[in-house]
Parts: structure tokens; sequence; C-alpha cells
């Protein structure tokens, strides 16, 4: 029987969690030592310099925590820093928009990291077993001695759909710095498939992490060399918001959806819009429909697109806006909105391509510790520059902000923002699941759907993450993936949508907790990786 289990998309980070696992640490232990090795195995979409959302439940406690580790705006940021070349945004819940994209890339668009004090304060909170340097050091030697490049990695290079305005590509974010572009466009090629790709200097820094603490990250010799080049370089975060961030430590929002009560990240993460999805579905008779069938797809696409509309209006930090979570998320009030059933075609937004920069882990082991990380560096290689003697990426993050003064979004010191919905599961008042997923806007309704996949059609984790699945934010458009057969297509057509064919749309990782064990469920969208014991 299976004790112990972890789940990510990087095969190497989900050994590191095994190799754990097998040393007696814990599901915490695990995560923490896995998350490290996914920031140093997927650069491109994660690293020491993003943020973290975490879902943290302790063993013999009835009730997560939440433990939000986003990053945080500089306080040398002004309130209209762009507003004079504001264009608009890219989808309801996309990018805002600017002349030259410099909220996108470069130095204006990092806002200071949580990754680092995030993993401090999972080890800390969950009182994990084995000690701080045990846990970085596998990720401090993978930087330095390497590792092949594994499909999923290779799979980022081609994820972004193109250059256009609030994405640049890849070949745009790295042009200004040679030591990133030198690594991660080595020759100005993508890394090929099973090369061996090393970064000695970002070795060097998390030997420095694991040896001195997160403070060598935020005050030490580490986050003085962070602020010197930022300060150089015209950014907007100073050596005193390193020094002053903290984790903060609070209670994650939760619903009901039959007998399950689900925990989720609270604003400004987003588990709210996957509560008031999973809301206006809950008395829907989604048994009785042919499962991803044209009634079913239809439905859950009223849903995704209903959330959004609902919640974008209102999600921000809670300590700059009041973030209505009882309002949006009441049973009385979802149940009256009925599903959309109309051949009417409306105007839909331009086509854009993926947004799938982020990663997840979800652990959890017998004695009932449960862990769930979405942690990322923002679009593909994030803001893509890096302090050369440092050797990571640091976050792009300020481009999901509004641009223009007034909104419950702008742009102000010290606010944070969203980026996934980590989520705990419960049944019959204990742990029933922890998943989440990576994929912008996509993987909340990835996680949505994976959730109806287990709780209603009786999938088993690895079937329910594994599943086609289909997203909308906006108008008559419908994302699809090739899985789906035509006469689906053709059928959603016939109803006055437009189903757009996408190859991306989330991936989740997920742990399930049962009488007769732990099980875990990998989306092949990503790599398969489970560490177990």
């Amino acid at each position: 029987m299976i004790t112990k289990a972890l789940a990510c998309p990087e095969p190497p980070a989900a050994e590191v969690g095994a190799r754990v696992f097998k040393d007696g640490g814990t599901a915490v232990d695990a995560a923490v030592a896995g998350a490290f090795a996914q920031a140093v195995t997927n650069p491109l979409g994660t690293g020491v310099g993003g943020m973290a959302h975490i879902l943290l439940l302790r063993a013999g406690e009835s009730t997560p925590l939440s433990l939000n580790a986003s990053v945080e705006i500089g306080s040398l940021a002004s309130t209209d820093a762009f507003e004079s070349d504001f264009i608009g945004r890219s989808e309801r819940a996309g990018r805002y928009l600017i002349r030259e994209d410099r909220n996108q890339f470069g130095y204006q668009s990092v806002m200071t990291p949580g990754f680092v004090r995030g993993m401090e304060a999972v080890l800390k909170e969950g009182q994990g077993k084995l000690p701080w340097d045990r846990l970085v050091d596998p990720a401090a030697e993978l930087a330095g001695e390497g590792f092949a490049v594994y499909p999923y990695l290779e799979k980022y290079y081609t994820l972004e759909g193109g250059a256009r305005p609030g994405y640049p590509d890849i070949e745009q974010k790295l042009a200004g710095d040679t030591l990133a572009r030198r690594r991660y466009l080595p020759g100005g090629s993508p890394i090929p498939l099973g090369a061996v790709l090393r970064q000695p200097e970002y070795a060097r820094t998390l030997e420095r992490v694991s040896a001195q603490g997160a403070d060598e990250f935020y005050s030490g010799g580490v986050g003085r060399a962070i602020a010197a080049d930022l300060a150089e370089h015209g950014g907007f975060i100073t050596a005193g918001d390193l020094t002053t961030y903290r984790v903060r430590i609070g209670q994650p929002i939760s619903g009901t959806f039959g007998d399950l009560t689900v925990y989720t990240a609270p604003p400004p993460g987003h588990g709210l819009i996957l509560l008031v999805m999973l809301g206006l579905v809950e008395t829907l008779p989604l048994e009785s429909m042919t499962w991803n069938g044209p009634d079913y797809i239809e439905t859950i696409a009223w849903a995704t697109r209903t959330a959004f509309t609902e919640c974008i209006p209102y999600l921000a930090d809670p300590l700059f806006v009041t973030v209505p979570v009882e309002w949006l998320t009441s049973k009385e009030r979802l149940r009256a909105m009925k599903p959309e059933r109309t051949s009417e075609r409306v105007a839909t937004p331009p086509k854009r391509g993926a947004d799938g920069h982020t990663t997840h882990l979800s652990a959890a082991d017998a004695d009932g510790n449960v862990v769930s990380i979405t942690h990322s560096i923002g679009s593909i290689v994030g803001s893509g520059v890096m302090t050369s003697s440092l050797g990571f990426l640091y976050n792009n993050f300020l481009g999901q902000f509004n641009v223009l003064r007034g909104y419950h979004d702008s742009i102000a010191p010290g606010k944070r923002m969203g980026g996934g919905c980590p989520s705990i599961l419960f049944k019959d008042h204990r742990p029933w699941m922890a998943i989440g997923s990576s994929g912008g806007p996509r993987l909340i309704s990835a996680v949505f759907q994976s959730i109806l996949n287990v709780a209603v059609f009786g999938m088993s984790l690895q079937e329910a993450v594994t599943a086609p699945r289909v997203h909308s934010e906006q108008g008559r458009r419908i994302y699809v993936e090739p899985a789906f057969e035509d006469r689906v297509v053709q059928a959603l057509g016939r109803r006055g949508y437009e189903a757009v064919v996408t190859p991306y749309m989330g991936c989740n990782q997920a742990v399930g907790v049962g009488p007769e064990g732990i099980d875990a469920g990998s989306d092949p969208r990503g790599d398969i990786g489970i560490g177990t014991a």
C-alpha cells in the first residue's frame, strides 16, 4: 500500500520527492524539496524569482492553512507607471497591454519574489522532519550537475503561440540579457530534448540559500545582489522590499459541492473562481448528460465563462480592496443563474495561444499531511532577465495589473496578485484530494473539470486529469482539445459557438487520500511525475 505520494509534471522533481520519502520525510518535506527541484528543472516557467500559492493541511487538523507567498509590487512603482502607454487587455482574465510591453518583460515587470519565503513557511508551519539544507541541496545539485531536458520542458518552447501584444516570445524577452539568452536559447535555438542543461550560477545561489536559510535570499548577500541589480536597471524593488517581505498565513476560502468541502486559495488567488464554477453546476443534472457531449460541454463552458464574468471585476488583493467572497459564492445567487441555450452568435475576442507557464505540485502522506502548491514566474521565461551572478530568471507579474488608476487591480506598492487555485477537498470530514494546475486562466477550468470527473463520473485520479477538457472565458468561443471528435466540434458550431482547437488546457496534478492508501494522478499534458513510498 502506498503511504506517501507526490505528483508534479517534472520527473526530476518527482524523483527528488521520492528520495525524501525514502529518507523518512513527510509530505511537507517532499513538497518543499520537490518544489525547489521544480524551480531548477522547469526554469522557463518557475523559479526562486517567482511566487507560490499554497494550501497546507497538517496531520491531525481539520482545516488547511493558506500560505500566500505571492509576488508583491515594489515600493518604487507608481500607480501611473505605464498609464500613458495603455492599449487594452488581451482577454477577460488576460494581461494588460501597453506599447513596447514594458510591463511584460525587463526589470520594470519584476515584482518582489515570494517563493523562497513560501517554502520556508511550508516547512515551519508543516513541522517537517528533515532540515532545510537537506531539502534545498537536491535542487542545487540538479542546477550544478545538470539534468537531461525532458519532453515537457522542450514543449515549453512551443506553448507560447507566437509573439503578440502582451505576450512577447522568448526571443524578444531574452534579447537584452546575454547570460539568460545563452543559457536558455543556446545558439539562438531551443535546448534540444536529451541535452544536459547546467545552471552553475543558479547552483551557487541555492547553495548559499541552503547554508544560510531563506534570509540569505532576502537580506543576505543574495538579497543585496538582487537589490543592486534591480536598482541599476530601473526596477521598482528596493532592498527594503526584500527584507520586509512576509508570507501571509491565514484561512483558505471554502465551499461545498455535494458531499465535498472544497478549500482553496483566497483572494488574490483564483480559488474564488473555482468555487463559483462548482456552485453554478452543483444542482444541474450533469450525470444525466453524455460526458463531454455537446450538452455537457455547453454547460461546462457556460459555467467557466460565467464564473470569470462574475469574479474578475472584484478579484484583487483584499488588503487593498473589499472582495465580496460570500456574495459571489452564495448558493442562492448561483442557483438562480441558468445555463445559456441559444444559437445566437455574438462577437468573440481574438485568438491567443496558451499561457501555460506555471507549475503545480500536490503531496500527501498517510499521517494526514497534505500540501498543494502552485508556483510560477509568470509567462514563459518571466521577465527574461536575471542577475548574472545569481543565475535565475525574475518574474514578470506586473503585467497582470491594470495600468490605469482607480481600479481594484490597479498598480500600487505592496499589492499582491493571484496565480492559481491550489485546493484540498474533504469528504466525510477527512482529506480526500489535493489538486492544482498550471495554464493561466485555463488552470481554473482544468481543476474544475477534473474534480467533476472524479466526484460526478467516478473516474480515477489518473483518468480524471487525463481526460479531454474545454475552456471558455467570454463571447461564444469555446476552446477544445484535439482529442475531441469532429462531430462534437461540429455540433457546437451548429449551436452557434466558435470551437477553437488548442493543444494545451492546463496540466493538473492530484493526490488522493482514502482507506486503501494514497493515490496520485499526474497529467500527461506534462511529463507524468509521481514519487511514492
